[in-house]
């Protein structure tokens, strides 16, 4: 079988490397493997692997039109997560600009297939409060936060590359959360809450809920939507669609839980703590999960369905135990 070549994008973060190992662990004998990451990145991860590391920015044309040169499949995993205010312009520039570029560069190279990672913040919602379907349609208040609507603009760029004749698979992860002990870089922000819930730190739960999903089953969620995944389909890929309440309650269950009874947030402190992050995101410049965006989604009860990426992607998810085990340890 002749070997492809593979590039990945965003290989140095949560999702991205990842995905990275479950390739070299399932398909080195098929792919050779490149990976692009920013000048300033870190990548001692690679150290010692079959990789190739070329340096170019997620945003700079020419060098990922070079970066891309002989690629089978691209693997878009680059994205910037945040709910702050004061990163609306990034938000747009990496996840919307940024996915433009890809395309382009796929478009570029001939690329035969590019596999999106997306987020169920660019799926649509109903507003009775059913579960969310891949057709569900995008409303007019998610274009008011500034993470939906950047992801959804660059779900919008990789429709654009079907209309040229690229292969597209989106996939849709929900909170990705779990880590995986043998990956280094099975970091999060996400992971360290869980972790202040498990000792106690975190007294009081949003009203709503939200769809979670391990970042194990991610990665093989990508793998499955590069070898099956229907052109222009896009696969929202969530394990557990859970209240926080729940959530707080199976990680108090948890062995070694701090066992401390948490509360639901009151609207006023919840405004109070939003307009705090807002205020540290602002002086700081960086990224808080607690915002005005952030909180207004916490108060939502959003469900989604994974079906679709069940049925024609044969995912599997896994329990939820292990999930949060993994993530509090």
């Amino acid at each position: 079988m002749p070997v492809s070549t593979v590039v990945i994008t965003g290989a140095t973060g949560y999702i991205g490397s990842q995905l990275l190992l479950s390739l070299l662990s399932g398909f080195s004998d098929e792919v050779r493997i490149r990976v692009v990451a920013r000048e300033s990145s870190e990548c001692g991860l690679f150290e010692g692997l079959p990789v190739e590391v070329v340096r170019a920015d997620i945003g700079d044309q020419l060098a990922l039109n070079e970066a891309f040169s002989g690629a089978d499949t691209v693997f878009h995993c680059a994205g910037f997560i945040s709910y702050s205010r004061h990163f609306r312009h990034e938000l747009y520039a990496v996840n919307a600009v940024g996915s433009a570029t890809v395309v382009n560069a796929c478009l570029f190279n001939r690329v035969r297939r590019l596999v999106m990672t997306s987020s169920i913040a660019a799926a649509g919602v109903l507003e009775d409060g059913s579960l969310v379907t891949e057709a569900s349609s995008f409303q007019d208040w998610q274009h008011r936060n500034g993470y939906a609507e950047s992801k959804h603009l660059g779900e919008l760029e990789g429709l654009r590359g079907v209309a040229e004749g690229l292969e597209v698979v989106t996939l849709s992860p929900g909170v990705v959360i779990g880590r995986d002990p043998l990956n280094p870089a099975s970091l999060s922000s996400s992971n360290e809450v869980l972790r202040m819930v498990h000792k106690g730190l975190v007294p009081v739960f949003p009203t709503g809920g939200t769809g979670f999903v391990d970042v194990r089953d991610v990665a093989d969620a990508l793998i499955a939507g590069w070898r099956k995944g229907k052109s222009g389909e896009r696969y929202l890929v969530v394990g557990h669609n859970l209240l926080f309440s729940e959530l707080f309650g199976r990680i108090g269950d948890l062995r070694g839980s701090a066992g401390i009874q948490a509360f639901p947030l009151p609207g006023w402190l919840g405004m109070v703590a939003a307009s705090g992050g807002e205020l540290y995101s602002l002086f700081l410049n960086r990224p808080s999960f607690i915002s005005l965006e952030s909180i207004g989604l916490a108060s939502r009860r959003l469900f989604y369905s994974n079906s679709l990426s069940i049925e024609e992607l044969q995912v599997t998810y896994r329990p939820l135990e292990e999930t949060l085990r993994s993530a509090v340890t």
